[in-house]
């Protein structure tokens, strides 16, 4: 019985997944409320597999699930965000022997570069501001050719290398984290249909985590692989800290190695080479949580960044000073980041995605739902080039994943690793749940 109310509620998510791919997506209506089906029915799905017997929730059938919602968008032009453009732009200008820190797609220099596609770049008047090692991955992929399928399968490959992950990380539980991951609606929207290229920083990271937890191997290994991670977006430099109280200091220079000497092909940019990075940390604001609290206190202006910077460099001294997981700290860490950050666009949330899938955090996952919202102002950004920002769908979007997360630490149900998820019924033993349109 289970197991039918499982693929069927599969079969209602993928449909409302697809038909927002290719059938129009207007925000809010219809997306929003396709969304919300399809999130609605993965979180069912969910409930249901907790009772379910092992032959009808086996992984085989998760892995089939998860191809199938993927490959129903995979083909669809992304419509929700143009970053895609600006990596393809990156690795177009790079096959023609142009540094992408030194000039930004506006720049008159590049004029005779412009391709049919070139007027999607959103913010073409700024430097890139991603690190080196996706760059080579840009650079890469563009000189097979650059069109969006081509990097779209790039990103693709990379997100089921990371659900292989979380497949060998849970391989001792039950199969609920690997649901959780490949029927993820935020992934098969923001990876197979929109492009972003966060699974490709994510893969190396998570297996780091792998690495980290095993005794025998070399320890400048998880560091190379952090590094890897920090080198295509910075979110892996949370876990260092940790990294070094428990696997010493060559793992840390491993780490810090890798993106520094990806870095040295791009330096003849000079100071041009974080242009990009500085106009993002300066003015870049977007469907903010914690954020716009810390906001309404008096004093500088750039206060609530010095409180949040303050507060997720404490999560990760902690995390060092008592020994925690590779994982836990780098949960912990990136998730205040995320929850404090000035700027969280929806795709954000997959660095902690796979951390909430193991660990079957509620408030996570439920982010990973209503983070969604913050896409309701988009039709009218592109009709006026204002995004609106209502306080009450600040309230919708970060107040109940809040809200679960404080209830669950309350009654704790807070996650606290990779052992800290749930057993499904048939286990051994059954455990305690635990619980703009700017570019990058």
């Amino acid at each position: 019985m289970w197991a039918r109310w499982i693929w069927a509620l599969v079969a209602v998510e993928a449909a409302a997944l697809w038909t927002m791919a290719w059938g129009g997506s207007g925000t809010p209506f219809p997306a929003v409320a396709l969304w919300s089906v399809a999130f609605m029915a993965y979180v069912l799905a969910a409930r249901c597999a907790v009772p379910a017997s092992g032959a009808a929730i086996t992984r085989r059938r998760i892995w089939t699930a998860g191809v199938v919602l993927r490959a129903g968008v995979f083909p669809a032009a992304p419509t929700l965000s143009e970053d895609i453009y600006r990596y393809m732009w990156d690795g177009w200008v790079q096959r023609n022997g142009v540094n992408p820190y030194a000039h930004p797609p506006a720049s008159p220099i590049l004029e005779g570069l412009r391709t049919e596609w070139w007027p999607l770049i959103n913010h073409a008047d700024v430097p890139t501001i991603y690190p080196p090692g996706a760059q080579f991955v840009f650079a890469l992929l563009a000189w097979i050719g650059p069109g969006w399928w081509i990097f779209k399968l790039g990103w693709l490959a990379a997100d089921l290398v990371v659900a292989r992950l979380v497949d060998r990380l849970s391989r001792d539980r039950s199969p609920l984290p690997l649901l959780l991951y490949l029927l993820s609606p935020l992934l098969v929207v923001e990876v197979a249909w929109s492009g972003h290229l966060d699974p490709l920083g994510i893969a190396p990271m998570l297996g780091a985590v792998a690495l980290a937890a095993g005794v025998s191997i070399p320890a400048w290994r998880a560091g190379a692989l952090l590094g890897i991670g920090a080198s295509l977006k910075f979110a892996p430099i949370a876990g260092l800290p940790a990294l070094a109280r428990r696997r010493g200091p060559w793992a840390v220079a491993a780490a810090l190695a890798a993106p520094i000497l990806l870095y040295l092909p791009y330096a003849g940019a000079g100071s041009s080479l974080f242009d990009g990075l500085r106009v993002y940390a300066d003015l870049w604001e977007f469907n903010a949580g914690l954020y716009n609290v810390l906001e309404r206190l008096p004093g500088h202006p750039d206060l609530p960044k010095w409180i949040g910077a303050a507060v997720v460099g404490g999560v990760a001294m902690r995390a060092a000073l008592h020994r925690w997981p590779l994982d836990r700290a780098l949960f912990w860490a990136i998730g205040a980041a995320l929850l404090l950050s000035p700027t969280l666009h929806p795709w954000y949330v997959l660095w902690v995605l796979p951390f909430a899938c193991l660990s079957v955090s509620r408030g996570w996952l439920l982010l990973s739902g209503t983070v969604f919202l913050a896409y309701a102002g988009r039709d009218v950004y592109l009709a006026t080039g204002v995004w609106p920002e209502p306080v009450w769908l600040g309230w919708v979007v970060h107040g109940p994943p809040l809200a679960l997360l404080a209830w669950d630490r309350w009654r704790g149900r807070h996650p606290q690793g990779l052992a800290g998820g749930e057993r499904v019924a048939g286990s051994e033993q059954t455990g305690k749940r635990h619980g703009g349109r700017q570019p990058e």
